[in-house]
């Protein structure tokens, strides 16, 4: 655990000083999108089945790259974080947001190993497993749960950063915490 907050504070050091604040905002939209991709192409390869088995492969690429700019997303949220003043009710949120982005990360690591386990050969009479011709990255039931449990969760955890920026205001500056309420009254 030290090892880890000595890289995190070393990261959020470095980070500081490279990127700017919006940087998360900046970067979040690619893992949702490629995540939906993976999902929209996986369904595409059941209605339109080519022998070449492009949109599985396509959905597998969008699932790999998904997880890549998840990962640096999260790296981005950690710099942005520090910039913005927290109360108890954001830090609950921002608590509940960064769960849900490791159980993202969590689901697609899932269904990019059940993919790359789906293409080993599973001959009987002794045959070697092998990468050879098998399928890359051939979909199974595991996979396609675990695609679409990411994709809820990504999106619950979309949820949580919108809410923390529309309805808190975290992040933007110049905007007091504010109630609804307080956006409806008359002057």
């Amino acid at each position: 655990m030290a090892i880890w907050n000595a890289i995190l504070g070393l990261w959020i050091r470095i980070g500081l000083h490279l990127f700017p604040p919006v940087i998360h905002p900046m970067l979040v939209h690619f893992p949702i999108v490629l995540l939906y991709g993976s999902l929209f192409t996986s369904v595409l390869g059941l209605f339109f089945p080519r022998g070449d088995r492009f949109f599985s492969r396509a959905s597998f690429w969008l699932l790999a790259l998904g997880l890549i700019a998840g990962i640096v997303a999260a790296a981005a949220g950690v710099i942005s974080e520090q910039y913005v003043k927290w109360t108890p009710v954001t830090s609950t949120l921002l608590s509940t947001h960064q769960a849900y982005a490791v159980l993202t990360g969590l689901f697609v690591i899932l269904a990019l190993i059940s993919r790359l386990l789906a293409r080993f050969s599973r001959g009987s009479y002794g045959r070697a497993w092998s990468f050879a011709n098998t399928g890359r990255g051939r979909e199974t039931i595991f996979s396609w749960v675990f695609v679409v449990a990411s994709v809820v969760m990504v999106t619950m955890t979309a949820s949580i950063g919108g809410t923390m920026v529309y309805q808190y205001g975290v992040g933007v500056h110049g905007l007091l915490f504010h109630t609804p309420a307080l956006l409806h009254s008359k002057p």
